[in-house]
């Protein structure tokens, strides 16, 4: 679900987590802390279509901290560096392909009735900032489903991004 710029739902109504209505265990702060490997993000239509924004080979990573701060980065697989080398030297178009395969964001975050809530601080996307983003949360082992629900009717669409534990660093 979405929220605008003072946090409010858009969709009230919805209630409790959707995880919690269908009698999953409510995601607790200590489950969620730590690091997070992207996996997948997927989008589904009303009309049935599947999309995935950045691509199958994405990369990015999602941080919890234990003092409640939070950072996702996501990318494109296919972003191609610029001719110049310097982000100020590149052209529009560049820039744009480059803001078109990544998506970030960070700020604070709490749990709320089961649905995890990111107080959006610092964003890519500067009409994020100040907003409060609001993810169903579904847990299974080292598995983590963030979901969400957007517009109505013909407009509906479900993202689900798809985090895996990340594993402790390994050395060459």
């Amino acid at each position: 679900m979405a929220s605008d710029r003072r946090g409010t739902p858009r969709s009230p109504s919805r209630g409790p987590s959707r995880n919690a209505a269908r009698g999953a265990r409510i995601v607790r702060p200590g489950d969620l802390e730590g690091a997070w490997a992207y996996h997948r993000w997927r989008i589904t239509y009303a009309d049935g279509r599947v999309t995935e924004p950045f691509g199958a080979d994405a990369t990015g990573l999602l941080l919890y901290t234990r003092d409640g701060r939070m950072s996702a980065t996501i990318m494109a697989a296919d972003r191609k560096p610029f001719a110049a080398g310097n982000p100020r030297a590149a052209s529009t178009a560049e820039r744009a392909a480059a803001f078109d395969g990544f998506f970030s964001y960070a700020g604070r975050w709490r749990i709320v009735a089961g649905r995890v809530e990111h107080r959006v601080t610092v964003s890519l996307n500067p009409g994020l900032v100040g907003t409060r983003q609001w993810r169903d949360a579904e847990l299974t082992g080292r598995r983590l489903v963030l979901s969400v629900d957007e517009g109505e009717g013909a407009a509906a669409r479900r993202h689900e991004l798809e985090w895996r534990r990340a594993g402790p660093r390994v050395r060459p």
